[in-house]
């Protein structure tokens, strides 16, 4: 079996969480909170905690990874259900992901290129690195994470230096419990996508230190959430910022550094292009990993071809213009990210608490990775 490393973990988690709450989040939880957004996602670090309890405890209590697991937990008939639906979520979730790349891409940088040049491209090369095994994958999420996170965190600091409004942070102003609760269960749900800890702990070198990357992609996200909605906010005010699709995109677009250091979004693209493409990967290898469990495939390489189609088709077919995403984003992922990234991962959670603990020389026993 191969095996990778806590921080290859941290570095995977966090590609498969940060690059789309990096534009989606913000948007969200200013549209619903208003000045209170920064607030509300700091907030929802609280049940972060719980969920991420939830997922460790899941891992110390199953001998079998995700959704394997759900067999042992559920029985062999409602495991083999859910673990198919999970299959579609994952599928799901990729396809999404990389339609709103493309629809910032195609509405926002380069709008006379057809879609579908930006959705085989990334498959392509997607397809490529799933075919090169999880070792590779993980590899490829050390980079990514390496030089994407650091210049995206500088881009939104630069960005500080504009013309804050400071008064745009008080939450005081134009904040209602229910749109501070509304925005405080969007930035949770986000955190629901860590679920691949699920999975990849069963491959880590060192399982019993495999909460702390798990706690740190949740810091991690937090405060690169937290200080981009903050900036935004300091920018461009809360009644124009709730009004803007891609927030964050806008904000580094406006940065200007001495009326010399101008258009520096190309720096922006070309980060989250990286991010975006490793955030596909790693949904799509869960979406492949989890075909391989269901149906006890021998290995997940050869399902990279066909789920290639089905994502592509599903993300040409994900919202046919901007507002049709945004009413996806707004409406539909919430159930999605709620029901399979939280209430069953919930479920299985209360299931384990009255099993019996596995046994102290249980070994892990899953297909390669």
């Amino acid at each position: 079996m191969n095996r990778i490393s806590n921080f290859q973990i941290y570095c995977l988690l966090v590609t498969s969480t940060l690059p789309l709450a990096y534009l989606i989040t913000p948007m969200l939880v200013i549209h619903a909170a208003r000045n209170g957004a920064w607030l509300a996602v700091l907030t929802s670090i609280i049940p972060g905690f719980l969920l991420v309890y939830v997922y460790m405890y899941i891992i110390k209590k199953s001998p079998r990874p995700f959704p394997a697991l759900l067999e042992d937990c559920l029985g062999k008939v409602a495991g083999k259900i859910i673990g198919f639906f999970y299959i579609l979520v994952f599928l799901f979730t990729t396809a999404f992901t990389l339609r709103y790349f493309v629809a910032l891409i195609g509405s926002s940088i380069v709008t006379d290129t057809p879609l579908s040049v930006y959705i085989g491209a990334m498959l392509l090369t997607g397809y490529y690195a799933l075919k090169t095994g999880l070792e590779n994958i993980a590899r490829m999420a050390e980079i990514v994470v390496l030089l994407g996170l650091p210049l995206s965190v500088l881009l939104v600091f630069i960005s500080l230096a504009q013309a804050p409004h400071v008064g745009s942070l008080i939450p005081i102003l134009g904040t209602d419990y229910a749109g501070f609760g509304q925005a405080f269960l969007y930035s949770f749900l986000i955190t629901g996508d860590m679920i691949a800890i699920l999975a990849l702990a069963h491959f880590t070198n060192d399982r019993r230190k495999v909460s702390r990357p798990v706690f740190m992609v949740l810091y991690t996200y937090i405060a690169i959430i937290t200080i981009t909605t903050m900036t935004t906010l300091l920018n461009f005010e809360v009644d124009y910022a709730s009004l803007i699709a891609f927030p964050t995109f806008k904000l580094v677009r406006s940065i200007t550094v001495s009326d010399f250091i101008q258009n520096i979004d190309v720096v922006f693209v070309c980060v989250w292009i990286i991010g975006i493409f490793a955030a596909i990967t790693v949904k799509w290898y869960l979406a492949c990993y989890t075909t391989q469990q269901v149906f006890a495939l021998r290995d997940y390489r050869f399902l990279a071809a066909p789920t290639s189609v089905v994502i592509g088709i599903g993300a040409l077919m994900v919202g046919r213009n901007i507002t049709e995403i945004q009413v996806l984003v707004h409406e539909l992922i919430p159930y999605v990210y709620g029901i399979s990234y939280i209430l069953i991962p919930f479920l299985v959670f209360i299931v384990l608490l009255f099993k019996p603990a596995p046994a102290a020389d249980t070994k892990l026993d899953s297909p390669a990775a």
